[in-house]
């Protein structure tokens, strides 16, 4: 027996809104430019690259933290999120888990897990977002004007503002999690929303 309804429930509701999160974090930080994320991991070679700095110090320890590796970690997080809820999604659906004898104590096993995915985004997500602001900041006028610079790489676009939107998915993407989680524990979802 499939669950059809469970698309139009609460939970089902609250999954798509996540898995559209999730999808626009992934596309907005696979937008990024890789090329003035090295550039700005490099900031001695800034000089060399015609690129007027900022001569504020950084104050946060974030910005020691490699952007490039940053972009990578965040699009691991964001499409293994986007599969393990596709998964639970599709589970719902496929298993009618919700007329299931164990319905309850599953719920509860995966409201922990939309915690633990809240969280990871909302850390993540805080990484990506000082990304943006250290790319502004140490690559200054450069960055914000759009300017095509030539790196040892070839050239690169700055492309601004995808690693805040990123970002801004993710923090979304987190309090739909965190909703759905108390929609779990709650037990709103156990009857079908009509």
């Amino acid at each position: 027996m499939v669950d059809k309804s469970y698309i139009i429930s609460l939970l089902g509701f609250a999954n798509l809104i996540e898995l559209t999160l999730v999808a626009g974090g992934f596309v907005a930080v696979c937008l990024t430019s890789t090329g003035y994320a090295q550039l700005a991991n490099s900031y001695s070679n800034i000089i060399k690259y015609n690129v007027t700095p900022t001569h504020d110090t950084d104050s946060t320890a974030f910005y020691n933290i490699d952007v490039y590796t940053t972009k990578q970690a965040d699009q691991v997080i964001l499409i293994t999120i986007f599969g393990l809820t596709l998964f639970s999604f599709l589970a719902h659906i496929i298993f009618s888990l919700r007329y299931r004898y164990s319905w309850h104590r599953l719920s509860i096993g995966i409201a922990f897990l939309c915690i633990i995915y809240a969280f990871t985004l909302f850390g993540v997500s805080v990484v990506v977002a000082y990304w943006e602001d250290k790319l502004r900041k140490r690559l200054t006028s450069t960055y914000l004007n759009n300017q095509v610079i030539v790196t040892q790489n070839g050239y690169a676009k700055p492309q601004t503002g995808p690693a805040a939107a990123a970002a801004t998915f993710g923090f979304a993407a987190c309090l739909i999690y965190l909703a759905e989680a108390l929609i779990r524990f709650r037990r709103l979802a156990d009857k079908i929303q009509l």
